[in-house]
């Protein structure tokens, strides 16, 4: 009975010490699952809410780049026209990108707490006093026809001005990007250790625990996924931003400021290499009868087949960007601007088109520079501005409506 009875004591002792082995493990891989659930669970909402922030943070500073550049260019559309009461609704246009961008300074000064991204927004608090002082003085300038004087302002001190306020932004969009993708990296690396740790352990583990691991496996499996779907979302947010900042959304084709980018490498590799190029600054003639007689959304279909037909006449390797509301621009890499190419650009942009409102026959005017030279793209599109003005002030093209 002793002997028994010690049998049955070992055996129940061991029989508890597997139990209470197995509610260990159980209890072990409870512990880890949840952990991991859990930790898990907290990167996908820091994940969501990071990329929903820094979202907005990158769209603001489009918005900001997209108001800085419109009251620019209202301002330097001030001192071209001659025209008063034009004058007059390019004073209204430039207060409102004003206040368009006060608001969108205000957005991002609240939401930006990063030391990087604050250093950026005090550089360009640096710079908005001058900038609005020089921008306030070409429009009083432009209202008295102070032409020559508004226009030195803007080649010898505005323009570089702009500038380091423009890169200041791009600055502050890579910062939040790189984070973005920092953010995206840390969680795909996080997901992909979490389930090899639980492939691991839970190979290792009991068979009555086996369900439960595979149950876990499962749902890390999920989460897993969900961080990937989220990080391709974030890499395709980030490309679709870039596209939307460099180009113009009605026609698709490259803006004022990624066709200054163009131009500067042309100019750049035009002196290192001798290299020449060509640039074509064209206006469409008579527009905004297009606009008045058969409405904005005319206008709108025919700025882009024009946009389309430009990019039909040129080589492949060409730039065709819209710079302005009719405004075009054109890039040629080795090749001599000639009458030649302005009459293929003609005689493709002059086809009739069939709008929806009805037919129209557009003309357009258009002026050359050539580079590299020893001008920046501000003076050879200016000297291409000139040329195509000089042109149409000989002639008056009109579309055929």
């Amino acid at each position: 009975m002793q002997f028994s009875q010690r049998v049955q004591r070992i055996s129940g002792r061991l029989v508890n010490a597997i139990t209470l082995a197995f509610v260990i493990l159980l209890a072990g891989m409870l512990v880890v699952v949840a952990n991991s659930v859990w930790q898990n669970q907290r990167l996908l909402d820091e994940l969501h809410h990071m990329t929903e922030e820094r979202a907005q943070r990158i769209q603001l500073a489009s918005d900001l780049l997209e108001a800085a550049y419109n009251r620019h260019q209202t301002m330097v559309n001030q001192v071209l026209t001659d025209d008063p009461f034009e004058r007059d609704d390019l004073l209204m246009e430039y207060h409102r990108w004003g206040h368009r961008v006060g608001e969108v300074r205000e957005a991002l000064d609240e939401r930006v707490t990063e030391a990087v991204a604050r250093e950026r927004l005090e550089e360009q608090d640096a710079l908005i006093p001058e900038i609005v002082e020089l921008q306030d003085e070409v429009v009083d300038l432009a209202a008295r026809d102070e032409i020559e004087p508004a226009m030195a302002i803007l080649s010898d001190r505005l323009f570089e001005l702009d500038r380091e306020f423009d890169i200041s932004i791009e600055e502050l969009r890579a910062h939040e990007r790189a984070q973005m993708e920092a953010a995206a990296e840390r969680a795909r690396e996080v997901g992909a250790n979490t389930q090899r740790f639980m492939l691991v352990f839970g190979g290792g583990g009991v068979l009555f625990a086996l369900a439960l691991t595979l149950v876990t496996r499962r749902t890390l499996v999920a989460m897993h996924h969900d961080l990937r779907e989220q990080a391709s979302r974030l890499e395709e947010a980030g490309r679709r931003l870039e596209h939307e900042a460099t180009h113009d959304a009605l026609t698709g084709l490259p803006n004022r400021r990624a066709f200054y980018r163009q131009l500067e490498d042309a100019i750049e590799r035009g002196r290192e290499t001798g290299e020449t190029f060509s640039v074509a600054f064209i206006d469409l003639d008579q527009f905004k009868p297009v606009n008045d007689r058969l409405g904005h959304a005319a206008g709108d279909e025919l700025l882009g087949v024009v946009a389309r037909r430009l990019q039909e006449a040129v080589p492949e390797a060409a730039c065709v960007a819209r710079v302005g509301g009719d405004e075009f621009a054109v890039l040629l890499a080795g090749e001599a601007a000639s009458e030649t190419a302005g009459e293929r650009l003609q005689s493709v942009v002059s086809r009739p088109v069939q709008l929806a409102a009805g037919e129209v026959t557009p003309a357009m005017t258009l002026g050359w520079a050539d580079g590299p030279g020893d001008g920046d793209p501000d003076t050879l599109l200016g000297r291409a501005d000139r040329e195509m003005y000089a042109r149409k002030a000989g002639r008056t093209p009109a579309p055929s409506l």
